[in-house]
């Protein structure tokens, strides 16, 4: 779905000691699961924070996974792109469930965080 209606545009985010918070500029009241939406990161805040996404919504704040079910870190997005995200509500580990990001994200936090191994 490319319609802009169910786009989220992020132009702010908060950071703290644990988590980066994308704060979308419409106000997400309700989330139906299994459908998908768009995500935009228009602010740069956090993109060198090697903190896990959540995103703020009404219902609270929501985490960002990947398509394997991992923490998605502020790092692994960059600014101006489009992700497609799909909300999910039946897993129980979140109590206001999860986007998953259905795009592909950068690695690097993750190749960062590996370090040089010897051949």
């Amino acid at each position: 779905m490319n319609c802009s209606c169910n786009t989220m545009y992020c132009s702010s985010a908060t950071t703290d000691d644990t988590y980066v918070r994308l704060i979308p500029n419409m106000n997400v009241k309700t989330l139906t699961n299994t459908d998908t939406y768009g995500l935009v990161i228009c602010s740069n805040a956090g993109a060198t924070a090697n903190r896990p996404v959540l995103i703020t919504t009404d219902l609270g704040d929501i985490p960002v996974l990947c398509k394997a079910g991992n923490t998605v870190y502020a790092n692994q997005l960059n600014t101006r792109v489009r992700y497609s995200v799909m909300y999910g509500n039946e897993n129980e580990d979140y109590e206001n469930g999860q986007f998953v990001i259905q795009n592909c994200i950068n690695p690097r936090s993750a190749i960062s965080a590996i370090p040089p191994q010897s051949i």
